[in-house]
């Protein structure tokens, strides 16, 4: 555990090879939903699961993290790990904090993998977000929920909804416009939080990044499909 201008972060750190993956969880979760990527990403390279402020076991600050915050506060925790060039992989607000690393700091990271980027620029509403995420949990396997829901009831509702407006607020379009590092979109196919539309907006953005959808799943698309979704991932490490 580090604290970091008054953010504390976790930062976990396993395997061994000559590429290093980063792994940035999504609004009120812990990395615990990464574990099966995490298992066989940590065969073939070293693996830095990073638990964000006030998400997992850590305190939540006492005052708003906007998301280039967020990635700052991540930069300097990885740093503080020892961490060098890096595949960032971020899921769902993982991926704005990913994208504002890699814009500030282009040189530490080597690719960019991004699974079920939010916020959809048509639906950046917290009511209709909302409406997505309930239907995204009757597509998802129980044992998903189980892992999000306890880890919401972890972080508590006065945090998530202070992060909330930030992650709502944040245009990672424009973020990925200035990102020139090889960059893939992965989604689930049955994702409602994050419609193949908007991932077509974001591969729009710059010429670096391409798509690719995850057969029959939804938001949370790394869980049952870690060899999949670690495939990609040393695909772009190997572009990097």
């Amino acid at each position: 555990m580090v604290e970091i201008n008054g953010c504390e972060l976790k930062v976990a750190t396993r395997g061994s090879g000559v590429n290093t993956y980063v792994l940035i969880p999504g609004i009120g979760v812990s990395p615990r939903y990464f574990q099966p990527l995490a298992d066989v990403l940590a065969t073939v390279g070293i693996v830095h699961e990073v638990e964000l402020p006030g998400f997992g076991s850590t305190k939540a600050p006492r005052r708003r993290v906007p998301i280039h915050e967020f990635g700052l506060l991540v930069r300097q925790a990885l740093a503080e790990a020892g961490a060098g060039p890096a595949v960032l992989v971020g899921h769902s607000m993982g991926c704005q904090i990913a994208a504002e690393m890699t814009a500030a700091v282009p040189a530490l990271t080597k690719g960019l993998v991004l699974l079920g980027p939010t916020v959809n620029c048509a639906e950046r509403g917290a009511l209709l977000q909302g409406f997505r995420l309930l239907q995204d949990t009757l597509r998802e396997p129980p044992r998903v929920n189980a892992i999000v829901f306890s880890d919401y009831v972890r972080s508590g509702p006065r945090w998530y909804l202070r992060t909330l407006p930030e992650m709502l607020r944040h245009r990672v379009e424009d973020v990925l416009a200035r990102i020139d590092v090889p960059t893939i979109i992965l989604r689930g196919e049955r994702d409602p939080i994050v419609p193949r539309s908007w991932v077509q907006t974001l591969a729009a953005a710059s010429p670096a990044v391409r798509i690719a959808d995850i057969a029959g799943e939804a938001h949370v698309l790394m869980y049952r499909r870690p060899r999949t979704v670690a495939a990609y991932c040393e695909e772009v490490a190997a572009r990097g």
